[in-house]
């Protein structure tokens, strides 16, 4: 499972990548906004699960000044995603949604199945690993 890497919202513990909080491959019922601006009226629907394809690069406004022409350039910057990109199982569209929102669902429980993090392994499990791939070389 692929992860977004020197996320700035990351989850805490042992987690020296600075993975982020949300997962590609996580799957999440998306709810319609009204279910969000009502205060949680009604059950939530989990019928259309949505799956998390990728997240998009960040824009960061007026990032530097351009030497020819003197005007400030936006530029596109890797591991500022904000946005991710989320396909229906069901009907198969696409769309974008903030990492908040998904972020939202988490915290509400809206997914199938829980969306864990794989545990890292120890220093001393990757000594072993490194030995037994030397033997066998």
């Amino acid at each position: 499972m692929i992860r977004q890497y020197f996320a700035g919202c990351c989850c805490g513990g042992d987690n020296p990548l600075r993975v982020g909080t949300i997962a590609v491959g996580a799957i999440y019922y998306l709810q319609d906004d009204h279910w969000w601006r009502d205060r949680y009226r009604g059950s939530p629907q989990c019928r259309d699960p949505w799956i998390v394809e990728a997240f998009l690069n960040g824009l960061l406004g007026a990032a530097r000044r351009d030497p020819a022409t003197g005007h400030w350039v936006s530029l596109y910057i890797a591991g500022r995603s904000d946005m991710a990109i989320v396909r229906s199982l069901r009907a198969g569209r696409r769309r974008d949604i903030a990492v908040r929102v998904l972020q939202a669902h988490d915290d509400e429980g809206l997914y199938p199945v829980c969306p864990a993090y794989p545990t890292l392994p120890t220093p001393a499990a990757i000594r072993r690993s490194r030995r037994t791939r030397r033997a066998t070389a």
